[in-house]
Order: C-alpha cells, then structure tokens, then sequence
C-alpha cells in the first residue's frame, strides 16, 4: 500500500527533519545544540582531515564530545558560515546538501545521516567539496 505512514515513521521523520533543519545552527555557533541532536551512541566521520593530518573528531563518542569538538572548531574558524541548499528525509535516513563561506571562498558538501526512533542523530558521514552545490 501506498500513502499509509506508521505513527512511529511520522514521529522519526518529523523529529529528523527538526534535527536537520537545526543541524546548522549549530554548526554556525550553537555547539550546544549537539546535546539535543546527537543520539547516545552518536558517530561522526569526516572524509577530510586537519591541516596537520590528525582526525581529531575520530574520537567523539558521545554529544558532549562532539560539543567540545565544535567549540574548538569554531575558534579556528570564526567567520565561517553553512548555508543548507537541500535536505530530505526517508525513514531513518536522511541528507544535507550545504554551502560553506570562509575568507570570501565558498565550497559545498553533503552530510548523510542515521537516525535513532526519536529523530536523534546516530550517524553522519560527511564529505566537503571545493565547490558550492548551488546548481
């Protein structure tokens, strides 16, 4: 059948798209945010590594580490700021297309992302481009 959501499929899904739609915001200067949006078995990977080589968000295992880690980003990158171009939503899957703007230059990427029931994020798999994913 067509067209019939589970009530449990309509509260991940409208609880994802709330973690989308605020995922962002915290990227742009919320860091507090994780702890509402990231699950208790919270991963992140980033396909990019720092300058130096290291993979320092390789260690967050729960949203406070991943608090800590967008604290110390941010104040390696201030003026930074993410602009979403596109998202959806299937179940317990979803994904971010997004523009970043650093020292007049923009790049995009995606983010994919896992959920838990409840719309908290488990999982995200993120990749950065040299381009915007404007058209």
């Amino acid at each position: 059948m067509t067209g019939i959501t589970s009530p449990t499929t309509t509260a991940t899904t409208t609880g994802a798209e709330r973690s989308l739609d605020l995922w962002l915001t915290m990227w742009n200067g919320d860091g507090a945010l994780a702890r509402e949006l990231c699950a208790d078995d919270f991963r992140i990977r980033f396909a990019v590594t720092e300058p130096d080589g290291s993979t320092p968000a390789d260690d967050i295992r729960t949203a406070e580490d991943f608090e800590r880690y967008l604290a110390w980003w941010h104040g390696r990158h201030p003026a930074t700021v993410f602009t979403r171009i596109a998202s959806a939503v299937d179940g317990l899957h979803g994904r971010l297309l997004w523009d970043v703007e650093e020292d007049g230059a923009t790049a995009g990427g995606v983010d994919v992302f896992d959920f838990d029931e409840d719309g908290r994020v488990r999982r995200v798999w993120s990749v950065g481009g040299r381009r915007s994913m404007r058209g």
